[in-house]
């Protein structure tokens, strides 16, 4: 029942898994160092732009 190589294509299998997932994971890592500094002037940008809306949009519809 045993078919010849069918151990190293098992392996091999589990290896490109195992690259990927690490691939993957550093290329999240790379992702999330690059982009975190952005987060807070992401933020200030979204409170300044509420604020805007709110008192401009909100004096004309009055």
């Amino acid at each position: 029942m045993h078919r010849p190589g069918m151990f190293s294509k098992l392996l091999t299998g589990v290896f490109g898994a195992l690259l990927l997932v690490l691939l993957v994971a550093g290329v999240a890592r790379a992702a999330y160092e690059l982009l975190a500094p952005l987060v807070p002037i992401l933020i200030t940008f979204v409170a300044l732009g509420a604020v805007y809306w709110f008192i401009f949009r909100g004096i004309r519809r009055r």
